[in-house]
């Protein structure tokens, strides 16, 4: 990369760092969130029960606490999605990441009283994109200040505050529903979860793009 275009790309790293998230309009037209919207509920018999009752460390560095939710294997219209050439330019654009690539994507499904504790993505996840599929989706917890926290350090965490920390420093991180708009996140780096849900369902769309 010469020089001129490295300098234009710093500010958006810099935020990308500053922050851990952006959120990138104009990206989905009606016609495509409709079509994933129906493509997802239409695929809701093939869900995988992603269930655990403890907290680990995993070898890439990432952390998990206990989740009860399942994931649905992603169909054409998300599978487009998650490697299309336009979206992957705006990402780079937005993170300042220049090398980042896509891993594909799947939709995650909650059912009323289904959560996710504190985590942290996979290390494929430099950058998660969420889309609620679901109106009313609640947010995200979000904890910026453990941005880089080592696993060991998120299992003081959950021992002190538990799976859904509150207090200073925890906050909330929504995802857009419907305007077009798509939520990127530090998924590997910053430490989120999402709360018993209190709706009868809830669906997310979610993309991993990995910094090479």
């Amino acid at each position: 990369m010469d020089t001129e275009a490295l300098a234009e790309r710093l500010p958006a790293r810099a935020a990308w760092e500053e922050n851990g998230t952006a959120l990138l309009p104009g990206v989905l037209a009606p016609d495509r969130f409709q079509a994933l919207a129906e493509e997802s509920r239409g695929r809701l018999e093939l869900v995988t029960p992603h269930v655990h009752d403890h907290t680990s460390s995993h070898r890439d560095g990432s952390f998990a606490s206990p989740v009860h939710c399942g994931f649905v294997p992603p169909g054409p219209v998300l599978e487009a999605l998650a490697y299309d050439k336009a979206l992957l330019a705006r990402l780079r654009e937005a993170t300042g990441i220049a090398r980042l690539v896509p891993r594909g994507g799947a939709v995650v499904l909650y059912r009323e009283g289904d959560f996710q504790g504190i985590h942290t993505d996979s290390v494929k996840s430099t950058v998660t994109v969420g889309i609620a599929l679901t109106e009313d989706l609640p947010a995200m917890g979000w904890a910026p200040h453990l941005r880089n926290a080592h696993p060991d350090f998120l299992g003081e965490v959950v021992a002190k505050h538990g799976i859904f920390p509150e207090g200073d420093g925890f906050t909330t991180l929504a995802h857009p529903y419907g305007d077009g708009s798509v939520r990127a996140f530090a998924g590997y780096h910053v430490p989120h979860w999402r709360p018993r849900l209190t709706l009868p369902m809830g669906l997310l769309v979610t993309m991993s793009f990995m910094d090479l």
